[in-house]
Protein backbone atom coordinates (compact mmCIF):
# COMPACT_ATOMS: atom_id res chain seq x y z
CA UNK A 1 0.00 0.00 0.00
CA UNK A 2 2.84 2.39 0.80
CA UNK A 3 4.41 1.75 -2.60
CA UNK A 4 1.08 2.38 -4.32
CA UNK A 5 0.50 5.59 -2.36
CA UNK A 6 4.01 6.79 -3.20
CA UNK A 7 3.50 5.99 -6.89
CA UNK A 8 0.20 7.87 -6.96
CA UNK A 9 1.77 10.86 -5.22
CA UNK A 10 4.66 10.87 -7.71
CA UNK A 11 2.23 10.67 -10.63
CA UNK A 12 0.22 13.62 -9.29
CA UNK A 13 3.40 15.65 -8.84
CA UNK A 14 4.53 14.85 -12.38
CA UNK A 15 1.18 15.90 -13.80
CA UNK A 16 1.20 19.12 -11.78
CA UNK A 17 4.76 19.84 -12.84
CA UNK A 18 3.91 19.19 -16.49
CA UNK A 19 1.01 21.64 -16.25
CA UNK A 20 3.27 24.29 -14.69
CA UNK A 21 5.71 23.95 -17.57
CA UNK A 22 2.95 24.01 -20.18
CA UNK A 23 1.39 27.16 -18.73
CA UNK A 24 4.75 28.92 -18.49
CA UNK A 25 5.61 28.15 -22.12
CA UNK A 26 2.17 29.28 -23.28
CA UNK A 27 2.33 32.60 -21.43
CA UNK A 28 5.91 33.69 -22.11
CA UNK A 29 7.14 34.37 -25.65
CA UNK A 30 10.61 35.04 -24.18
CA UNK A 31 11.35 32.03 -22.03
CA UNK A 32 13.85 32.14 -19.19
CA UNK A 33 14.88 29.19 -17.03
CA UNK A 34 16.23 29.80 -13.52
CA UNK A 35 18.01 26.81 -11.97
CA UNK A 36 18.38 26.58 -8.18
CA UNK A 37 16.22 29.63 -7.53
CA UNK A 38 15.63 28.92 -3.81
CA UNK A 39 14.40 32.24 -2.34
CA UNK A 40 15.53 34.27 -5.36
CA UNK A 41 12.27 33.88 -7.30
CA UNK A 42 12.29 36.18 -10.30
CA UNK A 43 9.19 37.36 -12.22
CA UNK A 44 9.03 36.25 -15.84
CA UNK A 45 11.32 33.27 -15.23
CA UNK A 46 10.50 29.59 -14.81
CA UNK A 47 11.98 29.34 -11.32
CA UNK A 48 13.11 25.85 -10.40
CA UNK A 49 14.72 24.22 -7.40
CA UNK A 50 15.44 20.82 -5.90
CA UNK A 51 13.22 21.87 -2.98
CA UNK A 52 10.36 23.11 -5.12
CA UNK A 53 7.63 20.93 -3.65
CA UNK A 54 5.22 22.73 -1.37
CA UNK A 55 5.86 26.18 -2.91
CA UNK A 56 2.83 26.15 -5.21
CA UNK A 57 3.41 27.70 -8.62
CA UNK A 58 6.24 29.85 -7.27
CA UNK A 59 8.83 27.11 -7.85
CA UNK A 60 8.97 24.09 -10.12
CA UNK A 61 10.66 21.00 -8.72
CA UNK A 62 13.73 20.20 -10.82
CA UNK A 63 16.72 18.02 -9.99
CA UNK A 64 19.58 19.53 -12.00
CA UNK A 65 21.46 16.21 -11.87
CA UNK A 66 18.83 14.54 -14.06
CA UNK A 67 17.14 15.14 -17.40
CA UNK A 68 15.09 18.32 -17.18
CA UNK A 69 11.30 17.87 -17.55
CA UNK A 70 11.38 20.42 -20.37
CA UNK A 71 11.12 20.16 -24.16
CA UNK A 72 14.05 20.59 -26.52
CA UNK A 73 14.92 24.09 -27.78
CA UNK A 74 12.21 25.78 -25.72
CA UNK A 75 14.09 28.51 -23.79
CA UNK A 76 15.94 31.68 -24.71
CA UNK A 77 17.94 32.08 -21.49
CA UNK A 78 19.20 29.92 -18.62
CA UNK A 79 20.58 31.32 -15.37
CA UNK A 80 22.05 29.70 -12.27
CA UNK A 81 23.68 31.36 -9.27
CA UNK A 82 25.75 29.45 -6.72
CA UNK A 83 24.19 26.18 -7.78
CA UNK A 84 26.57 24.23 -10.02
CA UNK A 85 29.19 23.94 -7.25
CA UNK A 86 26.71 21.73 -5.36
CA UNK A 87 27.03 19.11 -8.12
CA UNK A 88 29.91 16.77 -8.85
CA UNK A 89 31.86 17.65 -11.98
CA UNK A 90 30.12 14.85 -13.91
CA UNK A 91 26.68 15.97 -12.73
CA UNK A 92 27.59 19.57 -13.50
CA UNK A 93 28.55 18.64 -17.05
CA UNK A 94 25.30 16.70 -17.40
CA UNK A 95 23.40 19.76 -16.16
CA UNK A 96 25.15 22.00 -18.69
CA UNK A 97 24.33 19.54 -21.47
CA UNK A 98 20.67 19.67 -20.46
CA UNK A 99 20.85 23.48 -20.49
CA UNK A 100 22.14 23.30 -24.06
CA UNK A 101 19.36 20.89 -25.01
CA UNK A 102 16.53 23.08 -23.73
CA UNK A 103 17.96 26.32 -25.15
CA UNK A 104 16.91 27.46 -28.59
CA UNK A 105 19.73 27.94 -31.13
CA UNK A 106 21.33 31.26 -30.23
CA UNK A 107 20.05 31.02 -26.64
CA UNK A 108 22.36 32.06 -23.82
CA UNK A 109 23.38 30.64 -20.47
CA UNK A 110 24.71 32.63 -17.50
CA UNK A 111 26.44 30.80 -14.64
CA UNK A 112 27.55 32.53 -11.43
CA UNK A 113 29.63 30.38 -9.09
CA UNK A 114 32.31 30.73 -6.40
CA UNK A 115 35.83 31.28 -7.70
CA UNK A 116 38.51 28.77 -6.78
CA UNK A 117 41.03 31.22 -8.25
CA UNK A 118 39.96 33.96 -5.82
CA UNK A 119 40.10 31.56 -2.89
CA UNK A 120 43.63 30.52 -3.88
CA UNK A 121 44.59 34.19 -4.21
CA UNK A 122 44.10 34.57 -0.44
CA UNK A 123 47.57 32.99 -0.18
CA UNK A 124 49.28 35.36 -2.63
CA UNK A 125 51.44 37.97 -0.96
CA UNK A 126 50.21 40.62 1.42
CA UNK A 127 46.39 40.48 1.56
CA UNK A 128 44.40 43.46 0.33
CA UNK A 129 41.90 45.16 2.58
CA UNK A 130 39.09 43.42 0.66
CA UNK A 131 40.73 40.02 1.15
CA UNK A 132 41.11 40.69 4.89
CA UNK A 133 37.45 41.63 5.08
CA UNK A 134 36.47 38.53 3.14
CA UNK A 135 38.45 36.20 5.42
CA UNK A 136 37.04 37.90 8.51
CA UNK A 137 33.48 37.73 7.19
CA UNK A 138 33.87 34.06 6.20
CA UNK A 139 35.19 33.06 9.61
CA UNK A 140 32.71 35.16 11.60
CA UNK A 141 29.66 34.25 9.51
CA UNK A 142 30.09 30.75 8.17
CA UNK A 143 30.92 28.87 11.39
CA UNK A 144 34.08 26.92 10.51
CA UNK A 145 35.65 24.57 13.03
CA UNK A 146 37.97 27.28 14.36
CA UNK A 147 37.71 31.06 14.60
CA UNK A 148 41.28 31.63 13.38
CA UNK A 149 41.19 34.25 10.63
CA UNK A 150 43.35 32.35 8.19
CA UNK A 151 42.97 31.49 4.48
CA UNK A 152 43.30 27.78 5.23
CA UNK A 153 40.28 27.93 7.52
CA UNK A 154 38.20 29.69 4.87
CA UNK A 155 39.19 27.31 2.09
CA UNK A 156 38.69 24.12 4.12
CA UNK A 157 35.29 25.33 5.22
CA UNK A 158 34.39 26.29 1.67
CA UNK A 159 35.07 22.82 0.31
CA UNK A 160 33.37 20.98 3.17
CA UNK A 161 30.28 23.06 3.88
CA UNK A 162 26.84 23.69 2.33
CA UNK A 163 26.99 20.53 0.23
CA UNK A 164 29.65 21.87 -2.14
CA UNK A 165 31.00 19.17 -4.44
CA UNK A 166 33.21 20.90 -7.04
CA UNK A 167 34.57 24.45 -6.96
CA UNK A 168 35.36 25.96 -10.37
CA UNK A 169 37.79 28.50 -11.70
CA UNK A 170 37.00 30.25 -15.01
CA UNK A 171 39.28 27.93 -16.98
CA UNK A 172 37.57 24.78 -15.70
CA UNK A 173 34.04 26.09 -16.21
CA UNK A 174 34.98 27.22 -19.74
CA UNK A 175 36.19 23.69 -20.40
CA UNK A 176 32.91 22.20 -19.16
CA UNK A 177 30.81 24.62 -21.23
CA UNK A 178 32.88 23.94 -24.33
CA UNK A 179 32.69 20.18 -23.81
CA UNK A 180 28.88 20.24 -24.10
CA UNK A 181 28.88 22.49 -27.17
CA UNK A 182 28.59 26.09 -25.96
CA UNK A 183 30.46 28.81 -27.86
CA UNK A 184 31.28 32.52 -27.47
CA UNK A 185 32.11 32.07 -23.79
CA UNK A 186 32.81 35.33 -21.99
CA UNK A 187 33.44 36.39 -18.42
CA UNK A 188 31.19 39.10 -16.99
CA UNK A 189 31.18 41.16 -13.84
CA UNK A 190 28.61 40.23 -11.22
CA UNK A 191 25.32 41.90 -12.15
CA UNK A 192 26.52 43.06 -15.57
CA UNK A 193 25.69 41.70 -19.01
CA UNK A 194 25.43 42.98 -22.57
CA UNK A 195 22.03 41.24 -22.67
CA UNK A 196 19.30 43.08 -20.77
CA UNK A 197 17.57 39.88 -19.68
CA UNK A 198 20.77 38.63 -17.99
CA UNK A 199 21.78 41.84 -16.20
CA UNK A 200 21.17 42.47 -12.50
CA UNK A 201 20.30 38.87 -11.68
CA UNK A 202 22.76 37.94 -8.92
CA UNK A 203 21.51 38.25 -5.35
CA UNK A 204 24.05 36.13 -3.48
CA UNK A 205 25.38 38.10 -0.49
CA UNK A 206 23.15 40.99 -1.53
CA UNK A 207 23.84 42.70 1.79
CA UNK A 208 27.60 42.75 1.08
CA UNK A 209 27.93 43.06 -2.71
CA UNK A 210 31.66 43.78 -2.61
CA UNK A 211 32.26 40.40 -0.92
CA UNK A 212 30.09 38.66 -3.48
CA UNK A 213 32.02 40.37 -6.28
CA UNK A 214 35.22 38.98 -4.75
CA UNK A 215 33.91 35.46 -4.17
CA UNK A 216 31.97 35.02 -7.41
CA UNK A 217 32.81 34.85 -11.09
CA UNK A 218 30.30 34.75 -13.96
CA UNK A 219 30.49 33.17 -17.40
CA UNK A 220 28.01 33.57 -20.23
CA UNK A 221 27.90 31.40 -23.34
CA UNK A 222 25.77 30.80 -26.42
CA UNK A 223 24.20 27.67 -27.84
CA UNK A 224 25.15 27.60 -31.56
Amino acid sequence: MRKLAHSLQSARRSLRRGKQVELYLERHPVRKLHLGAAENVRPGWLNTDLHGYGRGEELLYLDARKQFPLPDASFDFVFSEHMIEHLTYADGERCLRECSRVLRPGGRIRVATPSLERLAALYHGEPTELQRRYVGWAVDTLAPETDARLPGVVINNFFRSWGHRFIYDPQTLRHALTAVGFVDIEECRVGESSHEELAGLERHLAETPELNAYETFVLEARRP
